[in-house]
């Protein structure tokens, strides 16, 4: 049996209907062009319904990436009313249990008026969560940051682009060839359909699967690896409820808005000598609170071009008792536990620091990574440079 080609003509296609993806669709709707987005997934399964669901503008640092995640920010209340997705706008406490700490927490505070933080005593704390307040020295609470369901956020998101007119979804399609102009797919629902679209811009979102481009796609790339992280879904204690995000003096090492202060050395150092487990397997704690009352805990860090499949239970052990000691509780009942993968820069490649890689091997072609792990954050506001870009260089 031959196969059926299906043609479709677009302004913009969009590869990949993940959460960069998808934001590139919706930018490029809000410029009145006409999408196409293939995916070769049925739904989307990969890093974009694996993470928190926190959206964690305060966390990058002043400057222009505090401006992009701000614009991201807008973008997100603007589409959210659009689509019915429910905003949570309770924002982030993290809490400080060492002057070190605090002192970060302090420092980002005072920075950036834009970031609106503010520092807090232990009462206020827990006041805004129920957390023990024994032994805190104090929090900042970062009330910008938002947060969606990540389990149902990106179909509702797809649902609603779909019923757009000027936007065609083909789910289950892999992408075949790209030149400039022309993109060619496949089918694998069985179909046995060609799928090739006429689109002057194209924009290709491969997140870990960058190794599967074809040779003229990922030319230009920096050198990339992979980086895996374990989460648990546990139950909440006690059915309590938590408005906003929780994290520790751990993220203050990992997010750029706090680890790349100076007063963050002395932290680092403390916690490399008094933790270099949770180091060495680049964990940090962030919890969120699910629709239904469950609670997402996570992660850490393995980097590797080649990740083993199987999850390490000594991780899940220390992620689960840093998320107890912070909720007060002496044990956590785990729902389910899962590993996600994304795209990161590869150690020594000089590459590191900026959240996305954009590079343009053929004319009106972009290949879009993010290599932070903040897709759902920023990809709202970054798809808008990407293409600025496009229409201007081609």
């Amino acid at each position: 049996m031959p196969d059926v080609l299906t043609h479709l003509k677009a302004d913009v296609c969009v590869i990949g209907a993940g959460m960069v993806g998808l934001a590139h669709a919706i930018e490029a709707r809000r410029r009145g062009f006409r999408v196409v987005v293939l995916e070769r997934d049925s739904a989307a399964v990969g890093a974009s319904v694996r993470n928190f669901g926190h959206l964690f503008f305060a966390s990058q640092p002043d400057g222009p990436a505090l401006s992009l995640a701000l614009r991201s920010r807008e973008r997100w209340l603007e589409v959210a009313g659009a689509a019915g997705l429910t905003l949570i706008p309770a924002g982030t406490l993290i809490v400080a249990r060492a002057e070190d700490e605090l002192a970060v927490l302090a420092a980002a505070a005072a920075a950036e008026p834009a970031r609106r933080a503010r520092l807090l005593t232990p009462i206020e704390a827990g006041r805004l969560a129920p957390l023990p307040i024994d032994g805190l020295s104090g929090a900042l609470h970062s009330p910008l940051d938002l947060r969606v369901d990540p389990r149902t956020a990106v179909a509702r998101l797809a649902h609603w682009l779909d019923r757009d007119p000027e936007v065609t979804l083909c789910w289950s399609t892999t992408l075949g060839a790209v030149s400039s102009g022309v993109v060619e797919g496949w089918t694998t629902d069985g179909a046995r359909t060609r799928v090739q679209v006429t689109a002057p811009r194209v924009i290709v979102c491969p997140g870990p699967d960058y190794r599967t481009l074809a040779p003229e796609l990922a030319a230009g790339l920096e050198p990339l690896t992979r980086c895996r992280l374990q989460m648990l879904r546990v139950g909440a204690p006690a059915g309590r409820r938590y408005a906003p995000a929780l994290a520790t003096g751990l993220s203050l090492i990992r997010y750029p808005a706090f680890a790349d202060r100076p007063e963050t050395a002395a932290l680092r150092a403390r916690l490399e000598a008094e933790r270099p487990e949770l180091i060495e397997r680049g964990i940090h704690l962030l919890v969120t609170q699910l629709p239904d009352g469950d609670l997402i805990v996570g992660d850490s860090h393995t980097y590797a071009d080649t990740l083993t499949a199987f999850g390490e239970e000594t991780i899940d052990v220390l992620l689960l008792a840093e998320a107890a000691r912070l909720l007060g509780v002496e044990r956590l009942s785990v729902r389910e536990r899962w590993l996600g993968v994304y795209p990161s820069v590869a150690a020594g490649s000089g590459g590191a620091g900026a959240p996305f890689r954009v590079t343009a091997p053929l004319g009106g072609v972009r290949v879009v990574e993010n290599v932070a792990g903040i897709g759902m954050t920023l990809a709202m506001g970054f798809a808008a440079e990407v293409l600025n870009g496009v229409e201007a260089g081609g």
